[in-house]
């Protein structure tokens, strides 16, 4: 059974349409915050520039750009709500990541979905996709479904 990464977000008044409830958009963004504290909480970050505990120059260059988003709406989040987020991997490739989310308040489900990641580094100022390098495939391993 794999790890899954706990974290929790508030709906802010902004993330709101006219009727008070989370926009869907917000949603997707819930989804990337999740994967953005999931890495941190690895010493990890999907921006190269801001990978802070990890000294192996691969990993430090490593950045996840990415390719595909799915998000399926079940039922309404509201301004104040607290969303509790579940994040684990569902599939850990040679050179990507997909990460899925589950978004719940208490019992209710509020959506489900998956963002997919590309690694990559920057070579001659231009991001190149590069497979995932071995240490940062260990730290992954424990979330992968």
């Amino acid at each position: 059974m794999p790890s899954v990464f706990h974290s929790e977000r508030r709906v802010e008044f902004c993330e709101t349409d006219a009727a008070g409830i989370a926009h869907f958009s917000s949603l997707i963004i819930y989804m990337e915050q999740a994967e953005h504290a999931l890495l941190r909480s690895l010493g990890l970050s999907v921006s190269a520039a801001n990978a802070t505990s990890r000294d192996d120059s691969l990993i430090a260059h490593c950045s996840w750009p990415r390719v595909k988003v799915e998000c399926e709406f079940k039922s309404p989040a509201k301004f104040e709500d607290v969303i509790a987020l579940q994040t684990w991997i569902a599939s850990l490739g040679t050179k990507s990541v997909t990460y899925q989310h589950r978004l719940s308040i208490g019992n209710a489900i509020v959506a489900s979905g998956t963002i997919t990641s590309v690694c990559c580094a920057r070579v001659n100022d231009k991001l190149s996709s590069i497979e995932i390098p071995s240490q940062l495939r260990e730290l992954l391993l424990p979330y992968v479904a």
